[in-house]
């Protein structure tokens, strides 16, 4: 890993603690996949690859590893938790639920606003037909983070950045693996923009019941093989 640089990344989070900005950038080398899965790092190599000091980067480890994100071991170091079929099928079963509730409430507002939603579409066909997978899991994720907060409901867009951003990592394996699995995740999103377009709330549960069962035929195919 190379060292992270400073002056990019801390402009997001100006005003964050030491220890809240090491905590926001593992949790983003985790969700695109650049921390490898099956390998213990240390505290003292990752606080070198981020320039900051052990202290901060030892708590961002321990509240990652509460939230579930990673596996810490005491005096050895860390690793990403690995998913199982119950942890893809309970937060696929939350995520789903919720984002009907984001979906109801936005056709409910009246809004039809969607060009961040299709850009992130965009850019995801061409991550795919270039066969980049890191340049998917930017996509996606920038689809859900402009998607989500559409609902102005703040709680619920954080207990489903929590649940849908656990499985970037695995998608982007996926993006790698299961290209045709993706293209119907994409596809998703697409029906997404036009139930939000025609404001067609009688699609709703059917189009994001058909997105959550291909998410969990994405990620199952990823953690089983």
């Amino acid at each position: 890993m190379t060292p992270e640089k400073k002056s990019e990344t801390q402009s997001r989070w100006p005003f964050f603690s030491k220890g809240e900005y090491a905590y926001q950038l593992l949790k983003e080398k985790i969700a695109n996949g650049y921390l490898e899965r099956n390998k213990i790092y240390t505290i003292v190599e990752m606080a070198e690859s981020l320039g900051i000091s052990r202290t901060p980067v030892g708590e961002a480890v321990k509240i990652l590893a509460s939230q579930n994100y990673i596996i810490l071991n005491q005096g050895v170091g860390f690793k990403v938790k690995e998913l199982s079929e119950d942890d893809v099928r309970e937060n696929l079963m939350i995520s789903g639920a919720l984002e009907v509730v984001v979906l109801k409430k936005i056709i409910m507002d009246g809004i039809r606003t969607t060009g961040k939603l299709e850009e992130a579409v965009a850019k995801s066909w061409s991550a795919i037909e270039s066969q980049n997978s890191e340049l998917y899991t930017q996509s996606s994720a920038e689809f859900h983070k402009a998607f989500y907060p559409i609902a102005a409901l703040p709680r619920v867009t954080e207990i489903l950045y929590a649940n849908v951003f656990m499985h970037e990592l695995w998608y982007r394996e996926a993006a790698d693996r299961n290209p045709e699995g993706i293209k119907r995740l994409i596809e998703d999103h697409e029906n997404i923009i036009s139930v939000i377009k025609n404001r067609a709330n009688d699609r709703v549960d059917d189009v994001i019941s058909a997105h959550v069962e291909n998410c969990a035929g994405v990620l199952l195919k990823v953690i089983q093989d």
